[in-house]
């Protein structure tokens, strides 16, 4: 999410222009859309002069919601909107100073704090939230309730995959993608030998929350392994699923295999997926779904329509996140933030979800909402960027990635994730062995703590 999504947002748009109207149709005869009677079309009683939300940047989709809201109920909008990472400390800010804040956003990593700290304002209590609560997918949920309370609504949601250029497979003469990690490492082996790829794989491995740590995460658990157990302790230890993994992705790097790209540790989502359209790699991944609509996309990808979508190896597992709305307890008004805060992660006075509509069809995020993720939305939407219904299957193998690493729940999990990044890039740049990375992570554990 810190890479540049206002490309990928203008430049997905396009590619799908010329299908809307036959998308449009078919929502209009969806159950999850055009339910203009419920409670999201009712006024409140109370009035308000005017209402704010603070966000982070993405495209033009504030200055519309903003728009349609004043439309729709005569109150204008004010936007407060800052670059993903300034967004918390931003929003810290604010709340401090005794600002009015009605309605915010969060990744999966901040919202336990903003709970914790007493920003966020619950919503069992408020029309129709037990509706949406509903209709969640499994992760989404995992995020948006907090000790069993609803505190959120959905942003987007998404699912690591992996990619593969088809082109240079057949090249190779494979006849399938790899299905295990010795075919990977055979497949790139085979790439790199035969002239085909200098650097067969891409790896995500740039710093950020979810990028670089997002890899080694999901790798270890599709290898069977976590990061913590039940009881938060630490599965670091010597003889890991996490520790070995660690050290079978160093070797794909310089002083071991010499089959990764040296760019992995550059990229994030979106960047990466604008280095894998060069046709430079075999494979990448893992990494979020929607890069397919930049290696996808003949105005972006000199290689479009040639990008595959793959599952992970062996059975499948792979991990999920979701990012969600709030209403803040400095809210003006608690009855208009509400209203406020559907128009952007629930249903608009229409009765449809029209935010999760325009981020399927237009950027391939996926939603929050099952109904949104059953519908014609999502299936014709994305057709354009990839194979449907097997990002599909991969979605249903998906975990929540606090499954995987339930430090995301603690006010540690910050600073600690800043040392893991650069841990792990020593690590995979070969300054230091992969038992050593994780023994200091293993200490700064309790370092973090300490300092919280």
């Amino acid at each position: 999410m810190t890479d540049d999504f206002n490309a990928k947002w203008e430049a997905s748009r396009r590619r799908v222009l010329a299908g809307m109207g036959a998308v449009g149709a078919s929502l209009i005869a969806s159950n999850a859309f055009a339910q203009a009677d419920g409670p999201w079309a009712t006024p409140p009683k109370s009035k308000v002069d005017r209402l704010n939300f603070v966000v982070w940047t993405y495209g033009d989709i504030y200055t519309k919601i903003a728009k349609r809201f004043q439309d729709d109920w005569g109150v204008p909008v004010d936007s407060t909107i800052s670059s993903f990472n300034d967004h918390p400390p931003k929003l810290a800010a604010m709340y401090a100073a005794g600002e009015k804040i009605d309605v915010s956003q969060s990744s999966p990593f901040s919202f336990p704090n903003f709970v914790a700290q007493g920003l966020v304002e619950p919503l069992d209590d408020l029309p129709g939230a037990k509706e949406y609560a509903a209709d969640f997918t499994a992760f989404t949920k995992q995020v948006a309730t907090v000790n069993g309370k609803l505190m959120g609504l959905p942003y987007f949601a998404t699912s690591w995959v992996w990619n593969y250029y088809s082109e240079m497979l057949e090249k190779l003469k494979i006849d399938k993608p790899m299905s295990s990690y010795d075919e990977l490492i055979e497949h790139c082996v085979k790439a790199k030998k035969d002239g085909v790829s200098r650097y067969p794989i891409l790896w995500i491995a740039g710093v950020g929350l979810e990028q670089l740590p997002g890899t080694w995460y999901q790798m270890t658990w599709n290898k069977g392994g976590t990061f913590f157990d039940k009881q938060g302790n630490h599965m670091l230890g010597a003889g890991s699923i996490a520790r070995e993994t660690l050290k079978w992705w160093a070797n794909t790097f310089e002083k071991g295999l010499d089959i990764a790209d040296p760019e992995s540790l550059k990229v994030q989502f979106t960047s990466g997926a604008k280095a894998f359209g060069a046709g430079k790699n075999l494979y990448r991944g893992p990494s979020h779904h929607y890069g397919l609509n930049i290696c996808n996309d003949p105005a972006q990808s000199p290689i479009a329509g040639k990008v595959k979508v793959l599952g992970s190896p062996g059975d499948g597992k792979t991990i999920a996140d979701a990012h969600v709305y709030f209403i803040t307890t400095a809210n003006r008004n608690k009855e208009w933030a509400w209203k406020l805060l559907q128009y952007l992660g629930g249903k608009t006075k229409d009765g449809q979800y029209s935010q999760a509509i325009s981020l399927a069809k237009d950027a391939m995020l996926g939603s929050g909402y099952q109904s949104v993720m059953n519908s014609d939305a999502i299936k014709t939407g994305w057709a354009p960027w990839g194979d449907v219904p097997e990002i599909l299957k991969i979605w249903d193998k998906s975990a929540y990635i606090g499954e995987v690493c339930s430090s995301i729940y603690q006010p540690w999990h910050f600073p600690w994730t800043d040392q893991l990044n650069i841990e792990v890039q020593k690590c995979l740049t070969g300054q230091i062995t992969a038992d050593a990375c994780c023994d200091n992570l293993i200490k700064g554990i309790a370092d973090a703590k300490r300092k919280v």
